[in-house]
């Protein structure tokens, strides 16, 4: 099939309405942080109780489906699968209103987490089925944008509707922009897919790699579980989900139908991108965890300012975003992606002498540096990755890239709390070391830099 046959333009509306729906994931996320103790005052529950089961848990479940979402969508269709997501974001709306205890709540951002696994994979696959080639960076550049402006704002909105509305109301905050989501997509639809290789899920499920996704659900729970625990618990934990790590590629390799298909990783373009994502996520999460500990504990700084000099980040990924896919499609995506890995060096090379900063605003230049780089890598990353892998695996190809961008970001907070560990007489000198850490992932990054197409995604393999 050609690719003026295959990759068909969608509308601007249609882009938007999955833009929209993709951006309930991460708004989801922040949204709730802030109203955390007022939930544990409502129902009269512990606040560390609370904090674990909606938010540890909300990502548990999340990472957990990615996978699974996304090579479901492959065979069931990635549109019946976003709209199966958008209803159960409903749904788990319609559950955190209403819930009276723990248990409610819990079930309500399970759903969510669900919620989110099914839709992102599914719009990932979308926007590379129908987006031309030449067009696809600008377009995964408008995904890492929106992606970032929803996790930056979410804890602010989340702030003002529990103020205003009491904090149930923050379970139906993503309900409008759902529904705007829904009316485009249904006033615009998106291009029929192809469904000649499509299966009900009944069916599918009599062939579904349930060992893989165990296995993989196992390592993933057994990491998370990890970043709370110290000493020898730890160590124990963390080797238990290495085995189980090796246990799920090993499984994979040999299985006929896997959920996370190995050979993915021997495209280049594939490999690269997502290996990217992940080393650039691991500094990213790392330093968004890290500074604030560094200017609470050694500068005594309030929490609103160090806000500030983390929201300055999350601003120059905004920004850089869009721009990173304009220049993937008009450069390739090598060239974008090289330029964004050496802004964010140099960003996070001026953090080598973190101890030098008297202050937030010391570190503002350096940290909105890093995000302009983090705003261009993302795009020609995401969107050499997905161009890499074949129409039938999309779903697959954005469900193994999203999880590894979350991967990356579970093992920034483990290593964090290896190096960092509680001793304060020490920690300015580990605070040095991590910084040191994330240099060398972003270094990793740049070199996978040079696998990325080197010429223009139009003249990149397409279906």
């Amino acid at each position: 099939m050609s690719a003026n046959n295959a990759a068909i333009r969608m509308s601007t509306a249609s882009t938007a309405g999955l833009l929209m729906a993709s951006a309930q994931a991460p708004l989801g996320s922040t949204l709730i942080a802030v109203a955390l103790p007022s939930i544990s005052l409502g129902i009269s529950a512990d606040l560390v109780l609370i904090t674990s089961l909606l938010v540890t848990g909300y990502l548990v479940v999340n990472v957990i489906c990615l996978g699974p979402a996304g090579k479901i969508s492959d065979v069931v269709g990635h549109s019946r699968i976003l709209w199966t997501g958008i209803g159960l974001y409903l749904i788990g709306a319609a559950f955190g209103v209403l819930a009276q205890g723990v248990s409610f709540l819990f079930l309500s951002r399970c759903l969510m987490a669900v919620a989110g696994a099914l839709v992102v994979p599914a719009t990932l696959a979308l926007l590379r089925l129908h987006v031309p080639p030449g067009r696809r960076g600008r377009i995964f550049g408008l995904f890492g944008a929106t992606m970032a402006i929803a996790a930056a704002c979410g804890p602010v909105l989340g702030g003002e509707i529990v103020s205003l509305f009491g904090w149930r109301a923050v379970f139906v905050a993503n309900v409008p922009f759902l529904a705007v989501s829904a009316l485009l997509l249904h006033r615009y639809p998106l291009p029929a897919e192809n469904t000649a290789t499509q299966r009900p899920l009944r069916k599918l499920t009599r062939s579904l790699d349930f060992m893989g996704i165990g296995l993989l659900a196992l390592s993933l729970t057994l990491l998370i579980v990890a970043s709370k625990l110290e000493g020898a618990m730890f160590m124990a934990v963390v080797l238990a989900a290495a085995i189980a790590g090796v246990a799920f590629v090993k499984w994979e390799a040999k299985t006929p139908a896997p959920v996370f298909d190995p050979h993915l990783f021997s495209l280049p373009p594939f490999a690269a991108g997502t290996f990217i994502i992940a080393l650039q996520n691991f500094a990213m999460y790392g330093l968004l965890f890290q500074l604030p500990q560094f200017f609470s504990v050694f500068r005594v700084t309030e929490p609103r300012d160090i806000g500030y000099m983390l929201f300055v980040m999350m601003i120059g990924m905004v920004f850089a975003a869009p721009l990173g896919g304009q220049l993937t499609d008009r450069i390739g995506a090598r060239s974008a992606a090289l330029l964004g890995s050496v802004l964010l060096l140099s960003g996070v090379g001026q953090l080598w002498g973190i101890d030098s900063f008297e202050s937030p605003q010391g570190a503002m230049p350096a940290l909105l540096m890093s995000g302009l780089g983090l705003g261009l890598c993302n795009a020609p990353a995401q969107s050499a990755s997905m161009s890499a892998a074949e129409p039938g695996q999309a779903g697959m190809a954005a469900g193994v890239s999203s999880t590894m961008r979350y991967l990356g970001g579970i093992l920034s907070i483990l290593v964090l709390g290896m190096v960092l560990g509680d001793d304060q007489i020490v920690s300015v000198a580990r605070h040095t070391v991590m910084i040191q850490l994330f240099t060398i992932a972003i270094g990793l990054s740049a070199l996978m830099s040079l696998w990325l197409p080197g010429a223009s995604v139009a003249t990149a393999k397409s279906p």
